[in-house]
């Protein structure tokens, strides 16, 4: 054969790989591997027309025959090589590397619970994606192939708005780049595609029943659904938003805890709670409920601390505040504390942990202590602490106690305000029916005796009351704060607020097409290219 036309068999090979990885990598364009197969066949049919003599002395040899048998070989290993190639260009092989220093391109802990909450209803999550951006679209199929790679079950449908008019109508679609989360009965819609929107969105269409939740009055608490700084609207939105029934209680009028209620708030008091209404939310933890109490400083609490120190947890009676030449003080005021240490085993506050920027700012904060040797037994742990640069000022109980400051009243360092409580508490015994209610009655309150009785009890104790309000939930470090707890105390622990991530990308992100891409490049390309230099360099040194 001549020499010289031997580059044509390998440049055939050559392009009909690289229009095979192109039109796998890329689907819009798989009209270039026809054509490169195409070519290559052309170039093949030109290479035995131009050494057709050379062929036909090939056949009359004596060793044809075993060379036709061994290309054959050489053909059915092509044949096995191509048909490799073909079974792993199906989408079944997307892998993302997260090679950023805080993986902030992996899935969080808490998205990953979600994921297994939903593989336990194994009915798949609906999705209609109503997406006008291909960018956008684009970046919301990197997140879902994100959920899906971690066994997330999506059945995910694009839809135009601009060529499906009438189906975006009858969704009542009327923004931009919308997507339709559903499950059973529940929907929700969000039109920002990060991780923190999408879990929570997965969060309220698969999450159970609704959740109970009173906010006690009488006390000076803020309003429950106040638009002003000192009221509650903007969490209690977000609680709604987490499919959680909100109402407020009175302790006074219905002398107990409500048989529905899942978790009771206390919210910034300014008046002391009666011993009766202290007794109640007392039996309440007994029996396995869940307590969220928010004291600002100064603010008289000494029935209510009674009652929390048999829990393990105690308020103090000191005042958290900046020190005067901070620049911060000149920011948001001396009366702030700043909140940067987080507990990185405590459920509440293990994903601040992982966040080297967050921090949280409370006004008028008091710390709080914890009392290992509890008569209920329960386990506190401190869990968040401020800054070293924090100045504690020692018994303040109201604002005539901070003139004529001394030194001894003065201290700087980490100091806990958040408090979490949890254990098994023996229950009181249920007192027995009087004769004239029945035994039946007898019984079911000895059912619900031994329900209650299995129930954890869960308390936390924050020194402040007014990082949740109106004010201070303006800030989403405070807002997701505030929902890590109330999910931990409605013992919703899959569903802990997600901290939003930084968007900017710096993921290797191999996807079906483009692994392939890579895969006929190092198995075919460069291969084929170092096999033909080194045969026509072989050819060359035999002529010579």
């Amino acid at each position: 054969m001549r020499p010289g036309l031997l580059i044509l068999p390998f440049l055939a090979l050559l392009i009909a790989a690289v229009g095979t990885a192109i039109g796998s990598a890329f689907p819009a364009t798989h009209y270039v591997a026809v054509i490169g197969w195409a070519v290559g066949a052309g170039i093949i049919a030109l290479w035995v027309l131009l050494d057709f003599e050379s062929f036909k002395a090939a056949f009359r040899r004596k060793g044809a025959k075993y060379g036709a048998s061994s290309g054959l070989v050489v053909l059915l290993g092509t044949l096995v090589i191509v048909g490799l190639a073909v079974v792993s260009s199906r989408p079944r092989f997307n892998k993302s590397i997260d090679v950023t220093r805080d993986r902030l391109n992996t899935l969080s802990e808490e998205s990953t619970k979600v994921i297994d909450t939903m593989r336990e209803s194994k009915e798949p999550v609906e999705i209609e994606a109503f997406l006008t951006d291909e960018k956008v679209k684009g970046e919301f199929r990197d997140m879902m192939a994100l959920y899906q790679s971690r066994g997330a079950n999506f059945k995910v449908d694009y839809i135009d708005p601009q060529t499906d008019p009438t189906k975006a109508m009858a969704e009542k679609v009327t923004q931009a780049n919308t997507v339709i989360f559903r499950h059973g009965q529940q929907e929700k819609r969000i039109t920002t595609f990060n991780e923190e929107k999408i879990t929570n969105a997965l969060v309220n269409v698969i999450k159970g029943r609704t959740k109970k939740v009173y906010f006690t009055k009488g006390h000076g608490e803020g309003a429950l659904h106040g638009a002003d700084a000192t009221g509650f609207n903007s969490i209690v939105q977000d609680l709604t938003n987490n499919k959680d029934d909100v109402a407020d209680l009175s302790l006074l009028e219905t002398a107990k805890i409500p048989d529905d209620a899942d978790m009771v708030v206390v919210a910034g008091p300014k008046y002391e709670f009666k011993e009766e209404e202290a007794r109640i939310l007392e039996d309440y933890l007994k029996r396995g409920g869940s307590l969220l109490v928010m004291v600002d400083a100064m603010s008289p609490v000494t029935t209510l601390d009674k009652m929390l120190e048999k829990f393990g947890v105690k308020y103090n009676t000191d005042l958290l505040i900046l020190p005067p030449d901070d620049i911060r003080a000149q920011m948001v005021g001396q009366n702030n504390a700043i909140v940067t240490g987080f507990d990185e085993f405590s459920p509440v506050t293990r994903d601040f942990s992982r966040q080297s920027q967050v921090a949280l700012v409370m006004r008028s904060t008091r710390s709080v202590s914890k009392i290992d040797d509890n008569p209920n037994k329960l386990k506190v742990t401190l869990a968040a602490k401020t800054a070293k640069e924090i100045i504690r000022v020692k018994n303040v109980n109201t604002a005539a106690d901070l003139r004529n400051l001394t030194q001894d009243r003065w201290e700087m360092g980490e100091t806990p305000v958040i408090a979490v409580a949890a254990g098994k508490t023996l229950a009181p015994a249920t007192a027995k029916a009087t004769a004239d209610t029945g035994k039946d009655a007898t019984k079911t309150d000895a059912a619900k005796d031994t329900a209650d009785r299995s129930k954890e009890t869960r308390l936390v104790v924050v020194g402040s009351a007014e990082f949740a309000n109106n004010q201070g939930a303006q800030s989403q470090e405070n807002r997701d704060m505030f929902m890590n707890m109330t999910n931990y105390l409605l013992q919703d622990d899959s569903f802990i607020a997600i901290r939003p991530k930084d968007p900017t990308k710096s993921t290797l992100h191999i996807t079906s097409g483009r692994s392939q891409l890579s895969l006929l490049l190092l198995a075919f390309v460069y291969p084929l290219g170092f096999l033909g230099g080194g045969t026509l360099f072989w050819l060359k040194r035999r002529r010579a």
